[in-house]
């Protein structure tokens, strides 16, 4: 009887500490996302000022330099065009930066993404719930390695919304 308790008893703290070891790696991996999400993402509260500058030094290595997505209004609509290169570009892009302004917020959000090789159909979606100003418009990963490192898009809307998007 006594082996019988003995064996219970281990097999109940092997199966508790199974649990724990779970809990604990889950705690862990969650930390770890919201560690990396943080140190890619920059928020914050500019002047209008300050938001122009900002612009401006990250639009200034891409002077001269076409977009791959050029935007035109045309009666009041906007139409997205994207423009290839003829040839290839010879260095592949290892991350995406986005810089958007929304002046009624006044905030400034700076995002890298740098997953951009984990999968090889990777989308770029530019779409919106609520009024999309490219449409249903998706840039490849292929376009972008096609493209190189770069500016891909530069817009300002009638409201001041700001969006650079280049990739280095």
């Amino acid at each position: 009887m006594t082996t019988q308790k003995s064996r219970t008893r281990t097999w109940v703290i092997a199966l508790v500490s199974i649990a724990a070891l779970a809990v604990f790696g889950t705690v862990v991996l969650i930390g770890l996302g919201v560690y990396v999400f943080m140190s890619n993402v920059d928020i914050e509260d500019v002047t209008p000022e300050t938001a122009a500058l900002s612009f401006l030094e990250a639009r200034a290595p891409f002077i001269g330099d076409d977009p791959l997505i050029r935007l035109t209004r045309e009666n009041g609509k906007v139409r997205a065009e994207v423009l290839r290169r003829d040839r290839p570009s010879e260095v592949l892009p290892e991350s995406l930066h986005v810089l958007v302004l929304d002046p009624s917020d006044e905030r400034l959000v700076n995002v890298r993404i740098w997953l951009l090789r984990f999968n090889a159909d990777a989308m770029v979606d530019f779409s919106e719930d609520d009024g999309d100003v490219l449409g249903d418009m998706n840039l490849s990963l292929e376009d972008i390695d096609h493209h190189g490192p770069g500016l891909v898009l530069d817009y300002q809307d009638a409201d001041r919304e700001q969006v650079l998007l280049w990739a280095q």
